[in-house]
């Protein structure tokens, strides 16, 4: 307890009863708000250069001041619930320097935003909360369990009456339970910012308990400064057009007024334009640039603000908000439906969504061979008109290419004569993704063989014929190869024959590609009767072996299974008709024996045959 201190008290009751001028924040009536955080609040003190009250105007309860020199009022406000505890210095210089001085407080509270608060009842001694009356230079001010929302009432003396300044620290924020304090009225009543979709209109509500007035601005942007909107006084105001808008508003008790903004802009709802599908062409291809669709879904927005296109797989990922996290590298595997909506960058406005399709399009492999036949006749006229390639449908265009020239653009490359080029391009585009591969044929020029020769080696007699056929001549027949066949039978690559039965034959050569087909001259071979039929109908009646030019028969023996001798036949005679001493021989094999000469050896055969009833 400072001596003297009742003594200076009345003095000062006295004094101050006489004074006519008011300091700022020297009576109540004219508190000045402050708060503390993690900040030091620096501010001057009440002397004799500011204020001519120089105590404490009567009715309130001071509480443990007998004196109140100098008086400074304020008001602090709860932002958070908790403990708030205070450090209250005095120093001579601003910056702390110089002599400290003592200082002395009383705080009343707590209260609600619409109480008055300074009425005797108010400042009375059931509301002392702290006080201090020490002669020290830092004084600890304490309010237990504040609550977000109350105010408080401090009083701050100049004990020693000397020009100085008052430091104000919160010395507990950083501990558990620990409250907090709030110099603002408004507290950001008006919310952030307003960006709106669609929407004609948007009401501000700045309503605050204990707030006598409301002043409502719009920012000019010609002038850069706020305009008052007349008639305005109300605690909202519907907004049509977009801008900066500013309310302040006035406390009921102290006056002291607070402000906020809000930036209000109205937009329209983006459009999300459906665009073409995307298309893979490279079958190699595992990933896609979602993106290049980007232009095409943007098509039908104005240049209102700028816009991106979000990218989703499933329509429940835009319910989410679960973007496609990479578009420009999205992974696919097989054609599947993407679905995208527009936003704008500034307002965060959306558009409805939009689907589209990533396809893999493909032009078959191996379409067009690497070679490609022509036929033509012995003297190069084309057979026929012939056509190259096939026609995959309507949805493919063809360009066909010579020479660095387009001869057409048709599916299938006819040609009714013999072109004068042989390497041929052909370009294929799938006319719905713009897909296009590129083949290449080199055209084969061929004909059917001019002859076909026949080389006969061995007899009937000696092991059996062996027939060589050649096909020679005709165009392209160095480079093509050919099949052979005897008389109807089946094609073969060799072109050697044996078992042929002895008669009339002719050897034939095809082309292999198609281009023709060329017979030998008609050959003879001699040889015996496999099987003969003596049933009188004119054919095979007997059975015999002839005599040719190449083979002299000298004698034939005709024997049973069993070897006995049956007939005997001479050169040039009817031959055997199935008897033996006029009795007809049952149906069976038979064997004979022939003595011949050839090429002027003499030399024997033996074989069967079937006699057939």
């Amino acid at each position: 307890m400072k001596q003297g201190s009742l003594l200076l008290f009345c003095f000062f009751l006295l004094y101050g009863s006489l004074g006519v001028g008011y300091g700022q924040g020297s009576s109540c009536e004219s508190l000045d708000p402050f708060c503390a955080g993690d900040e030091e609040l620096v501010f001057p003190n009440s002397n004799a250069n500011n204020s001519n009250i120089v105590n404490g105007e009567p009715g309130p309860d001071y509480g443990c001041l007998l004196s109140q020199p100098y008086p400074a009022w304020f008001y602090l406000q709860v932002e958070e619930t908790g403990n708030l505890r205070f450090n209250i210095s005095q120093f001579q210089n601003e910056d702390g320097s110089g002599s400290q001085y003592d200082v002395d407080f009383v705080v009343w509270g707590p209260f609600e935003r619409t109480e008055d608060y300074c009425t005797n009842e108010s400042l009375g001694e059931l509301n002392i909360v702290d006080c201090s009356y020490e002669p020290d230079t830092v004084e600890q001010m304490y309010i237990p369990g504040a609550e977000a929302g109350q105010v408080y009432v401090v009083l701050i003396t100049n004990y020693e009456e000397l020009p100085g300044f008052i430091s104000l620290r919160q010395t507990n924020s950083d501990q558990a339970n620990s409250g907090s304090t709030d110099c603002g009225i408004l507290d950001e009543v008006l919310g952030p910012d307003r960006f709106l979709c669609d929407e004609d209109e948007t009401t501000l509500d700045a309503t605050t308990n204990g707030v006598e007035s409301y002043e409502w601005y719009r920012f000019n942007e010609v002038t850069n400064v706020f305009e008052i909107i007349v008639n305005e006084e109300d605690p909202t105001l519907t907004v049509t057009d977009s801008g900066r808008y500013k309310v302040i508003v006035y406390e009921n008790i102290t006056g002291q007024a607070d402000e906020d903004e809000i930036e209000i802009g109205f937009y329209s709802e983006p459009v999300a334009t459906v665009p073409e599908d995307l298309y893979i062409c490279d079958p190699n291809q595992t990933t896609i640039d979602l993106s290049a669709a980007s232009a095409e879904i943007l098509t039908g927005n104005t240049s209102e603000e700028d816009y991106r296109v979000n990218f989703y797989e499933s329509s429940q990922d835009i319910d989410d908000e679960n973007l496609i996290s990479n578009p420009s590298a999205f992974p696919v595997q097989e054609s599947r439906e993407i679905f995208a909506q527009v936003e704008g960058v500034e307002s965060g406005c959306l558009s409805q969504g939009v689907l589209f399709k990533v396809e893999l399009t493909f032009v078959p492999e191996n379409f067009l061979p690497e070679e490609s036949v022509l036929c033509v006749d012995l003297n190069g006229t084309v057979l026929a008109q012939q056509g190259i390639s096939e026609d995959l449908g309507a949805d493919y265009a063809y360009e066909w290419i010579a020479e660095g020239n387009t001869i057409s653009t048709e599916a299938i490359l006819n040609l009714s004569e013999t072109p004068a080029f042989n390497e041929v391009t052909l370009i294929v585009t799938d006319s719905r993704s713009g897909c296009n591969v590129e083949f290449n044929t080199t055209l084969l020029i061929y004909s059917r063989p001019e002859n076909v020769s026949v080389e006969i080696d061995g007899s009937d007699f000696t092991g059996g014929y062996i027939i060589s056929a050649e096909a020679t001549g005709g165009v392209g027949s160095e480079t093509t190869s050919y099949e052979y066949r005897a008389d109807n039978g089946a094609w073969q690559e060799s072109p050697v024959f044996r078992n042929l039965d002895p008669g009339f034959h002719t050897i034939s050569a095809r082309e292999i590609n198609g281009c023709g087909i060329t017979s030998s001259d008609e050959f003879y071979l001699v040889g015996y009767p496999r099987f003969f039929t003596p049933n009188s109908d004119g054919y095979n009646d007997t059975w015999n072996i002839e005599n040719t030019a190449e083979i002299q028969i000298h004698i034939i023996y005709v024997f049973d299974r069993y070897g006995k001798l049956i007939k005997e036949l001479s050169l040039n005679g009817e031959g055997w008709d199935g008897t033996y001493n006029g009795r007809p021989l049952p149906a069976d094999d038979y064997w004979f024996r022939v003595e011949f000469e050839i090429n002027g050896n003499r030399d024997h055969f033996g074989a069967n045959f079937t006699l057939k009833r």
